[in-house]
């Protein structure tokens, strides 16, 4: 039984509100933890409850439902490529399962392909620039594709070389840069680039691997993700920059004036179109800094694009009421907030098992978004309490939010 534990409202954005066209099932920031996943797909009643990693069944709900993956797919957790082989079950199973591209993705992507553009100025730091976490993706690869494969003579320091900017990069880098990004972004990225350089080879060495055996690493990271024969090549070929579902708007992070009035003369879905081509044609540096990269990168901070009261009206202007987003961890679950008075619906709640050992949370997390076509907003996360529902309603035509915590 149901109790409503508390209940307030707030106020709504502007009338003529839509209801998506089917139900909308939103999942963010996994972090390489198949078992969230897998969570929040029975949370969601979207497979049954025997579901197991190796063997999905797909639910009635779900043959009539969008899921909707919302970036951060790579990084921090247990285990980069089971999250991988788990997804690829799902499409395979006949789910409408759409990805978003997050921070997370675009940076271990350009730092793949990097390695064959270190004579570029605009690429060559974006090996260095995945930092850390990048290291436990490459540890995993070595374990489960490289053991007892031969590895290269090439000398450790030509292997650096081949991964990592030298030092005419650091002089030449922000001369080109300053047509692109402000002297303090350019000097902050100086600092990021030699701090993360520093972090990436410590972690690296933290698993017993020498330059020998990144290379070895390296190569089949990129043969997996990256040529067509790869087994997750198809990852970061249908990765799309955002959605747009009746009145709801999904991204990874957030917007800016610049993408709204894009989407206003464009259309999103050219946009998609743009980032993916971009994408497949390796031109990362051109995504990365500008109104592209924000959608997956902003926090609404003085460095970041600017999003302001105007743009927030354009974006009403064309029908969008919220914008559903990740990349801001919630350890309460999803959460309502109003920035620049444009509704977010935040909906990482920090899933992954690693950063939520860290964090001193419970293991086991689970969470998942739903928008149902009658206007309905349910937000369900095992981080409300013990089994809390937090349910948000909306109904088109109405004036008023109501928020009721259900236990």
């Amino acid at each position: 039984m149901l109790n409503i534990a508390h209940a307030n409202t707030l106020t709504a954005p502007p009338n003529h509100w839509a209801a998506p066209s089917k139900p909308i099932h939103f999942i963010c920031d996994l972090h390489a933890d198949a078992d969230a996943l897998l969570a929040s797909l029975k949370l969601g009643k979207l497979v049954t409850q025997d579901s197991t990693l190796q063997q999905t069944v797909l639910t009635d709900s779900a043959a009539t439902a969008t899921v909707i993956i919302g970036g951060d797919c790579f990084d921090k957790g247990p285990s980069n490529l089971s999250l991988f082989r788990l997804l690829k079950q799902l499409q395979q199973s006949g789910m409408d399962l759409q990805i978003l591209a997050g921070n997370h993705d675009l940076r271990v992507y350009a730092g793949l392909l990097a390695t064959d553009f270190q004579d570029d100025l605009r690429q060559a730091h974006f090996f260095v620039r995945m930092g850390r976490k990048a290291a436990s993706l490459f540890a995993e690869v070595f374990q489960q594709y490289c053991t007892g494969m031969p590895l290269p003579k090439t000398p450790a320091s030509w292997i650096e070389n081949s991964l990592m900017p030298d030092e005419d990069w650091f002089e030449l880098f922000p001369q080109y840069a300053r047509n692109f990004m402000t002297a303090k972004q350019i000097k902050k990225e100086i600092k990021q680039i030699r701090k993360k350089r520093l972090s990436f080879i410590k972690a690296w060495r933290e698993y017993g691997y020498d330059w020998q055996h990144l290379a070895l690493a390296v190569e089949k990271t990129k043969q997996l993700f990256i040529e067509p024969d790869g087994e997750f090549y198809w990852f970061f070929q249908n990765l799309e920059l955002m959605q747009r579902h009746g009145s709801y708007l999904f991204c990874h992070a957030g917007v800016d004036d610049r993408i709204i009035h894009r989407m206003q003369d464009e259309g999103f879905e050219r946009l998609n179109q743009e980032f993916n081509r971009k994408l497949q044609q390796g031109k990362i540096f051109e995504i990365y800094y500008n109104e592209l990269g924000n959608v997956v990168r902003t926090k609404y901070r003085d460095k970041d694009h600017p999003l302001s009261e105007l743009g927030v009206q354009a974006l009403k202007n064309q029908g969008i009421h919220a914008l559903v987003n990740g990349h801001r961890a919630h350890i309460n679950g999803q959460q309502l907030v109003f920035r620049n008075k444009l509704l977010h619906i935040e909906c990482d709640a920090e899933l992954n098992a690693n950063c939520r050992a860290k964090s001193q949370l419970a293991p086991g997390a689970s969470a998942v978004t739903m928008f149902k076509t009658c206007g309905t907003v349910s937000a369900l996360s095992s981080n409300r309490f013990s089994l809390g529902v937090l349910q948000r309603n909306f109904a088109p035509g109405q004036d008023q939010w109501q928020e009721s915590l259900l236990v």
